[in-house]
């Protein structure tokens, strides 16, 4: 007999919503698409979504100087001057993020 309940949590594959199913006495992870997963392999998984979350903003914010040094001639001085400003900014917020990945955790399930 199958018990379902939902959780607050997302499928790491397709972010869709996770509910916890126990069925003849073994728990999984599944998805509405039908992923399904282990406890275990469910935090590794999620780890590694983590990590490549972060990784996803570390290139959106790099990517900020070369887009302002692309479009930065067709705007005036001022605005121009700003735009780069905030690049610098967005570099800064990268470099934040990469520390935070040096230091993430993945979850340990031994």
């Amino acid at each position: 007999m199958e018990n379902k309940r939902s959780i607050e949590a997302t499928c790491p594959e397709c972010r869709g919503p996770l509910s916890e199913v126990q069925e003849d006495g073994r728990r999984e992870y599944r998805c509405l698409v039908g992923h399904a997963y282990s406890p275990r392999v469910l935090l590794n998984a999620h780890s590694e979504m983590q990590e490549r979350a972060l990784w996803s903003a570390v290139v959106a914010l790099e990517e900020s100087m070369t887009l302002v040094d692309s479009v930065a001639a067709g705007f005036p001085d001022a605005v121009a001057e700003r735009l780069r400003e905030q690049a610098t900014e967005k570099q800064r917020q990268a470099a934040e993020i990469r520390k935070i990945i040096e230091r993430l955790e993945v979850f340990r399930s031994e």
